[in-house]
Order: structure tokens, then sequence, then C-alpha cells
């Protein structure tokens, strides 16, 4: 047994013993909450949200009878969230009416911690006096009676925190640390007894609690952040008390777009109300602007966007859909006008992949592809002939001898200054037999080459980045930022990026160029919580500020770490990573193994390193694939996922097939032909 079993037998005690007193619970039938005002001590219920209306989160109101310890621990589950209660009318019942009156939810962070039963703190030491962890399978009894009028303890709750909620509801891992809370208890007498006359200074939740309310039976919420021009850059939020109402939660998601996850994307701009209509016009009332703010074009878009994808998710749906949101603040005037908030509908997603015909021969190797479109019949045309016949492609490659397993990465260049129609010049990066990168386009025959290897066989990714148009290359283990030579001669200019961990294998920007996934190539060593475990995948965040773009070490994390990183031992523990795709910008697919496991999986986790389903589809990962991509669609209303490998699929063991299948549908083809990838749209 490791020195962690221990702690880890401790907390699935203490999971089992919260779980006996569960604060949510599934309704039979379709269950609605209770009605009526409840007695005190009754269980009032609370509709978790329309969609899933037979799961409701129960909150336990205090009585005359509870100790000290027991209130402030029937207290903190009260705050796991009356979904469809901004103002945790139930919590608020524990307070005295002067802590009541202090205490602002909509202003509190929410820390996820794993604490213990409360214990009254008698301050007697820093040590002895308290309980470790999981030590009391029951709260501390109250002090000794009788308790006269305005006596007061001290009662403190504590425990491992593994990740905080802000304000705004953008969720962060944080370093391992101890997060505490003590609160004031008083006694107001044989009728009300024990009240906590301090109000909290944050939200204390359970990691399964958490996990529960938050990601199991609903999703975090899409935002899309101000750029001032640049690509829309989107993140997501966990509205922890605002989901389920309407007026509510377009507020907490305009608070969000406004203020931003970092403090270079907020807009400074101050939020008054937010209200919605029935005829489902959304009204966002600002604050007088700032001194020298004259266009907001760009947050107005932001709210637009965000608003839409609000307005289909199974939580807002509603009899009136919205349907247009205007901003209004002082002295607007025609700038006050309203736009449509049309739904999302892209077309088809295209994807590439090279198409070997006739073993080698340059003259029939061609970059193909095709869209991925719901409900074609899995027996439709291939692209790519089993016959060796010779088919179009995308770009030249006369003279680009590839092997079939070669690298490639696709970009599409608006030949407008609108990217948001990717409709001018498509060009492909390919990495050529000699180990150089070419790159070619679909306008003339130029052929380019950008980098040449130290030796060749040791590149392992290819990809455009979406901000300025350069190229990020993998070599030997080494991360590149390579530009367009322009007609200079064989070779641009390049600047090696130094990555967190011992080796990079793949890299992969997001679409909107902030965050950038990087595979380590190695697996996890020591196992789960060792102190040297290495990192198979982690997040980064792209610094822009300087003349080359470089990777912040203050916002690096692992993901899908598993414990301790989540303080919930049924999480996700990657140990190997093959690959990462982006399926849009916030949402991460991961090709790799759990611990005590060689079957490659598909993980779908987000850009916050949070995770609320992990994709089973066991067709979807071969254990032959070297390379995935994803990209998330619209369907009947719902998103669904393409995901594609360069791996036969269950229809045919051939090792150069490509193999494509839809997530929660029927939709699967294949494809002769490896390295399928979709295009990235950059602006230069």
């Amino acid at each position: 047994m490791s020195a962690r079993d221990p702690e880890r037998g401790a907390l699935r005690d203490r999971v089992a013993r919260w779980a006996a007193g569960l604060l949510a619970v599934a309704a039979v039938g379709g269950a609605a909450a209770c009605a009526g005002p409840p007695s005190k001590g009754a269980i009032h219920g609370v509709t978790l949200n329309k969609s899933r209306n037979n799961v409701v989160i129960l909150a336990r109101e205090p009585t005359n009878t509870m100790a000290p310890a027991a209130l402030v621990l029937a207290f903190l589950q009260a705050l796991t969230g009356d979904q469809k209660d901004a103002s945790f009318s139930v919590a608020q019942e524990y307070l005295t009416p002067d802590a009541r009156a202090k205490w602002d939810p909509a202003t509190s962070p929410t820390k996820i911690v794993q604490y213990a039963n409360p214990y009254i703190d008698t301050g007697q030491s820093a040590g002895g006096a308290q309980p470790a962890f999981g030590s009391s399978s029951a709260p501390q009894a109250a002090p000794p009676s009788p308790a006269a009028v305005g006596d007061t303890v001290t009662v403190t709750a504590k425990g491992p925190e593994s990740a905080q909620v802000d304000q705004y509801g953008f969720f962060q891992y944080v370093s391992p640390q101890t997060a505490a809370e003590s609160f004031s208890v008083k006694y107001l007498g044989p009728a009300t007894g024990w009240r906590i006359a301090t109000p909290p200074e944050f939200r204390m939740v359970l990691p399964e609690a958490f996990k529960r309310a938050y990601q199991t039976y609903q999703s975090p919420l899409t935002v899309y952040l101000p750029t001032h021009g640049g690509p829309a850059q989107m993140d997501q939020v966990y509205l922890t008390q605002d989901t389920g109402k309407v007026d509510y939660t377009y507020g907490a998601l305009a608070s969000a777009v406004l203020h931003g996850r970092y403090p270079s994307q907020n807009s400074n701009l101050e939020l008054q109300a937010v209200t919605v209509d029935p005829s489902g016009l959304a009204t966002v009332s600002l604050k007088a602007l700032p001194a020298g703010t004259t266009d907001i074009t760009d947050v107005r878009q932001a709210l637009v966007d965000t608003f839409r994808d609000a307005s289909e998710t199974q939580q807002l749906l509603s009899p009136t859909p919205l349907i247009r949101m205007r901003v209004v603040y002082p002295g607007c005037g025609t700038a006050c006008s309203s736009q449509d908030v049309a739904p999302y509908t892209p077309g088809a997603p295209t994807v590439y992949w090279v198409c070997q015909q006739k073993g080698q021969n340059d003259t029939n190797a061609a970059i193909v592809s095709k869209q991925l479109v719901t409900g074609a019949s899995a027996t439709s045309p291939t692209v790519c002939p089993a016959n060796g016949a010779k088919v179009p492609s995308v770009v030249g490659m006369a003279g680009v001898p590839v092997s079939p397993d070669t690298l490639i990465a696709v970009k599409q260049t608006p030949d407008s200054a609108d990217v948001k129609t990717p409709s001018g010049t498509t060009m492909v990066a390919v990495v050529r037999n000699d180990g150089a990168v070419v790159v070619l386009n679909d306008k003339n025959a130029d052929q380019q080459v950008w980098y040449t290897p130290a030796k060749t066989g040791k590149i392992t990714d290819l990809e455009w980045d979406p901000v300025d148009g350069a190229l990020w290359v993998v070599d030997n283990n080494s991360l590149y930022r390579v530009r367009d030579p322009g007609g200079k001669g064989p070779g641009g200019a390049q600047d090696q990026v130094l990555a967190p961990g011992l080796t990079v294998s793949r890299f992969k920007p997001s679409p909107d160029g902030l965050h950038a996934v990087v595979v380590g190539g190695q697996p996890a060593s020591g196992g789960p919580g060792s102190a040297n475990n290495a990192q198979p995948a982690w997040m980064a965040t792209i610094d822009r500020t300087g003349d080359t773009p470089s990777l912040s070490t203050d916002t690096v994390f692992q993901l899908l770490a598993g414990w301790p990183q989540t303080q919930d031992l049924s999480s996700v523990t990657l140990q190997t990573a093959t690959d990462a795709a982006w399926a849009d910008a916030r949402t991460v697919v991961i090709l790799g193994t759990q611990a005590e496991t060689s079957t490659p999986k598909l993980f779908k986790v987000y850009l916050d390193g949070s995770q609320d389903s992990t994709i089973m589809d066991p067709d979807d990962a071969q254990p032959a694939a070297l390379h995935i991509g994803a990209v998330t669609v619209p369907s009947l209303g719902h998103p669904s996922m393409w995901t594609f490998s360069d791996a036969p699929g269950p229809a045919d063991s051939a090792p150069t097939v490509s193999y494509f299948k839809r997530t929660g549908g029927s939709d699967s083809s294949q494809e002769i032909g490896s390295s399928p990838v979709l295009a990235t749209v950059a602006s230069g």
C-alpha cells in the first residue's frame, strides 16, 4: 500500500458519509419541486434546470436543535446551489439578520474543496486541538448546555482545495493548497437556536457536489470575449448560482463577457442590467462608458454571439426564443439600435488528407478533401478510390514526393479583410520525402521550402497559426515558429519557442490563437500524484505581447491529471497521450490511455481543464491511430462532434485508411489515405 492510500481511503469515507446526506437526488417520475413554504427543518427542493426537471437540489433548512458544527455543515451543503434561486434563500436562513444583510452571493467566488466535517475551533493550538481531515464521522457536538443568548463559538471547515470559480463563472485549477473558512456562530435563544453571525467570504463546495450539479446534469455555457478586430476568443463559465432564470443567466453571461478571464480581456465597461421581454428582445444596459470610449462594436458582437449560443441550450429554451439584442448606455443615441440574434448555421466542415495512389509516385499523390455531411450514406462514392485512379489535388503536388503517412497542415487565407469568410487562398504545408517542409497553394504552381530539418524523420507536427499565419513545426522534440520566406530563398525565418516539459511531440494552437495544447509524448511516471509525474498533455496560454509569441509559464497546467488535481477519485488520469485536436475554441479532444490500461480512447476536456463527459464510443479511437482531428457542428439544435483519425475503422483492417465518425450519431465513413486535418483560418 502506497503512502497515499490512507488519504485516499479517508476521502472515500468522507464522500460516503456526505453521500448519505445527499443534497441532490433524482426525483421519481419527474416530480416537481416542493410546493409552498417549507416548515423549519424541512427539505426545500429546487429544480436543477428545465431540461433535467427530474433532478432537484435539496437544501435542508436550519432547526433550533442544530449544534453549531452541524449547522455549519448544513449551511455549506446548502451552498451547493439552488439553481433557480440566485439569492440562495435557503442558505441565507442559516445566517443572523445582520450577516444576511452583509452577504452578497453574487460577488462570492466558489472554491472546490474536499472539506472535512466542520469542528469547533477552540484556538488552543494549530495542531492537536483540531481533528484531522475526515477523522470524525459526524460534526462535533454543541458546547456544554445550557447556552446563553448571545454566546458565540467559532466553527472552522477546511480541506484541500483543487479549483476555483471566480464571481463571473470562470473555472481554474489551483496549486495544491488548504482552504479554510471560520464562522462565528451565535446562540439566538431556544426558539431559533444557533445561527451564523459572519457571512462567508466564499462558497465552499465539495468536488463531488460540483461535478454532479454543474458538470453531470449540465455543461458550462460558452462566452465570447471582445478582441478588437482579431479572431473571436471563446471561453466558458459555470453559472453556479444563475442558471435557470433567464434574466439572471443572461446577466451573468454579459458580466463574464465584459470582464473576461484575464485582466487583458477586461473591457472596463460596467453592466447595469439585462432584461428579456416577451417578444424575444434582450436589452443589455450599461453604465456610462469610460472617458474616451466611443466604439463598442466588438463588445456588442461578443454579446450577440454569447447570447445566441446560450439561447440554443436546453436550460434557456422557452416558448419565446431570443431573436434580437440591443446594448444601451447613456447618450448612445442611434447606436442603441437592436440587431438580430440569428442561429449559428455554419456549413458542413471540410476535412483534408493525403491520398496515395499507386505507391509513392509523386504524380499520383494528392491532397484531397470532402465535407462531413450529417446523414450522408456510408456507401457514398469515396474521394480517394481504391483502384488507384488519379484524382484532382487541392494543390499541385508535381515534384513533391511524400510518404504514405506524411504530415500536412492546411490554411485558408481570406482574399478579403473579412477573416470570417474563408473563401480565399488555400495553402498546404507538407513534409517532403527528404524531410523539408514545402508550402503549396491553390492559386499557382509555386512551391516554397519553409523549413529544412537537421535530420530527416524527426518532424512530428505541423500547425498553422490562426493569428499571424506563421507555421508551427515540432522537430526532434522541439518547437519552432517559421515565417514566410517571401521569395528570399529556401527556408523562412524561424524562432525556437520554449515549451513546458521535457519533450514536445504535438503542438495544437486553439482556433482563436489564445491557447495551445502541448502533447509531451512521455507517459506519466510513478502513477497519479507522483512527485515526478511527467505530463502527457498540458494547456498553455500563448503570449503575443513580444515580437515572437511565447508560452506563458504562469498559466500552464496539466490536462486530465486525475487525483490529486481534481480531488475526485473517479476522474480521468491520463497515462499517455498520442495526439490532440481542437473541436472548437474551448473543447479539446485527446487520444491517449488512462492509467492501468493500454486501450486508446478519446477524451474530451475543456480549455480550463474541466471535464463534463468522456467520449465513450469505442470506434472513435483506433489502436493504430497516429493523428486525430475533431470539429463541433450543430445538429438538430444540439452540438455534435465529428472525430477522425488515420487508422482503420471497424470495417477495414487496411493500414492506410482514415476513419470519420460523428459522435452521438450514426454517421461514419472510411477513406483511403492518411493524416486527416481541418483547415486553419488565418488572417495572414
